[in-house]
């Protein structure tokens, strides 16, 4: 959808949704600078337009209104852009104060807090499961083994509007339509770009690579490639401190631990680290003895030949 703005007496536009929440992040724009977008039978403060409200009707307003025009007259439509209107539109000189507890876009570092919580959350799950099974997780390509997180942040998106990781940091997940429920193939779409686009599949360095220009974009333009695509946005609904950071660097912490203790005792993994790093495998098995690689013990227990019968 395009929408067009009011600034310095002038009409500017089009942008897409996407574009204007990231400019009224950065302070380009404000919620009470005027707009319109087709639908509308005049211009109306950004933060009251119907594909807008349910995002900036609620976001602080950090300026002080610079952005208003009083007593300014309606510049003159282009073609496909907003229709004259022989009128002239007042605005209040000083915008309204929006509650404390309003909500915020969240922060870059925020947000990738969240995502290395759920990640580690995750790794603990998988891992459990791979060790009580017994797969040799040497064996197992990392894409695969990251896979079925897809699709859990997408029903829990779909369902709940957030994550695990999100809820601790006070995240949820809107879509830009006002009160319209995420669907699954929308929340599936989403995590599915996150963890190709964002996360680089967990494939080292590539990951680092993708996580870089991910974090890049996501502070120059105010919002990230796969929201831009899935018309979604996440919304800090409430504040955050040092407390919650030291909460998840200690969940994560003691996440990656058990992942470790869970991946070591698989079949493979010990007669893997010793190839690629025997002294850290010599390191692990003087203090826990008994991580021993499954198919060797079983070699050192079969017979090499049978015995005779007496």
């Amino acid at each position: 959808m395009d929408i067009y703005w009011i600034k310095d007496k002038k009409r500017l536009g089009p942008a897409t949704v996407p574009d204007i929440i990231s400019r009224v992040q950065m302070g380009e724009l404000t919620p009470d600078t005027l707009g319109w977008h087709a639908g509308c039978s005049t211009w109306v403060p950004l933060r009251e337009l119907p594909a807008l409200s349910d995002f900036l009707g609620d976001l602080k307003n950090q300026s002080k209104g610079k952005d208003n025009e009083e007593q300014s007259p309606l510049p003159t439509a282009e073609a496909g852009s907003a229709p004259p209107i022989s009128i002239e539109v007042t605005v209040q000189a000083s915008p309204s104060d929006f509650a404390e507890g309003s909500i915020t876009l969240p922060l870059p570092r925020t947000r990738l807090m969240a995502r290395l919580i759920d990640s580690a959350l995750y790794s603990v799950i998988a891992a459990g499961i791979v060790y009580l099974l017994q797969i040799p997780f040497a064996n197992i390509p990392l894409p695969l083994f990251w896979a079925p997180l897809i699709f859990i942040e997408a029903l829990l998106l779909h369902k709940r509007g957030t994550t695990p990781g999100k809820a601790i940091m006070g995240i949820t997940v809107s879509t830009f339509a006002p009160n319209q429920t995420m669907t699954f193939r929308r929340a599936l779409y989403r995590s599915f770009s996150v963890n190709i686009i964002g996360m680089g599949c967990y494939l080292f360095p590539f990951a680092l690579v993708t996580m870089g220009l991910s974090y890049y974009l996501l502070t120059k333009k105010g919002i990230t490639m796969w929201d831009a695509q899935s018309f979604t946005l996440p919304l800090q609904r409430r504040k955050v401190g040092v407390r919650h950071y030291i909460t998840a660097a200690i969940l994560i912490y003691c996440s990656m631990q058990l992942t470790g203790l869970a991946l070591l005792k698989t079949p493979g993994m010990i007669d893997l680290l010793k190839k690629t790093s025997p002294e850290a495998a010599q390191s692990i098995l003087s203090v826990m003895p008994e991580l021993q690689d499954n198919s060797t013990e079983q070699q050192q227990k079969t017979p090499s030949s049978p015995q005779p019968l007496q």
